[in-house]
């Protein structure tokens, strides 16, 4: 009976539900990241987001300002809060897709000094992205001046194009791949940290654009043209395409389905655009 009860558990149907309850050395980051959404999801859920307030209007008159700032028309990470909100969307987006990688990080570390190997790790991997949103906001000036609607349609469609590239591809194939780790001293220290840059690199080729997108839809939101709501809801999409490319073993399918996805968002958006010109 004992035998009968174990051969059940070990049983291949209750596989998943094995690996859902085995302890996760990354379990503390994926958290972190629950915590990201939370903070983020918290001004829509209580009435503090943008849309509750109506940001981007003259007082008394409730007109609309066409650009409230370079920055807020520019992209959602100023409009926001600068680099701090893009730091905050880049740990509840991207850390999630890391998390293969700091398993290994922490599976591959002595266990008296994992959870410093994975800090170092995720440490410089989200260093990566928010270098990526510095670059951003300085470039704001160069495009803060053309209407949302086509910023976006725009980076909608930039993202579609380089989901098809070979760059992507390639991308996405160093996005698994290993790399050997020191077990002690300061080559520990500096092993974790190469490849959290490794990884950072290769995720940000890979998603560069999709986070571009990301910004410019944010970006109306802190503007006036969009709400909170639809903000996280973009958040969720683009997060999911990441993880779904991440976790996939033969990305390339998922890869087309959101080139599809995306260029369908970009000609909605374009001819929503058209259509409000027009009447």
């Amino acid at each position: 009976m004992t035998t009968s009860a174990a051969a059940r558990t070990r049983s291949p149907r209750t596989a998943p539900v094995r690996r859902l309850l085995r302890p996760r050395v990354s379990l503390g980051f994926e958290l972190v990241a629950v915590a990201a959404w939370i903070a983020l999801a918290a001004p829509a859920v209580t009435g503090g987001s943008h849309g509750a307030g109506g940001a981007g209007r003259t007082p008394g008159t409730g007109a609309s300002h066409h650009h409230v700032s370079t920055a807020h028309a520019a992209h959602g990470a100023a409009g926001s809060g600068g680099l701090g909100m893009w730091a905050l969307m880049s740990v509840a987006m991207m850390l999630p897709a890391a998390v293969p990688a700091l398993a290994h990080v922490g599976a591959n570390s002595l266990r008296r000094r994992r959870q410093r190997a994975m800090a170092t790790f995720a440490a410089v991997y989200l260093a990566v992205w928010i270098g990526y949103g510095a670059l951003l906001l300085g470039s704001a000036p160069l495009w803060a001046r053309l209407p949302d609607d086509v910023v976006l349609a725009c980076a909608l469609a930039l993202a579609a194009a380089w989901q098809l590239t070979v760059h992507k591809r390639r991308a996405l194939r160093d996005c698994h791949r290993s790399s050997p780790l020191p077990p002690t001293g300061w080559r520990a220290v500096a092993g974790a940290g190469r490849f959290g840059l490794r990884q950072g690199g290769a995720c940000l080729r890979a998603c560069w654009a999709l986070m571009l997108v990301m910004a410019v839809a944010s970006g109306r939101s802190g503007s006036g043209s969009g709400s909170g709501n639809g903000m996280l809801a973009g958040m969720a999409v683009l997060t999911g395409i990441v993880m779904t490319e991440r976790l996939a073993r033969k990305p390339r399918r998922p890869t087309q389905l959101a080139a599809a996805v995306l260029a369908a968002a970009a000609l909605a958006v374009a001819l929503a655009a058209a259509g409000r010109r027009w009447y």
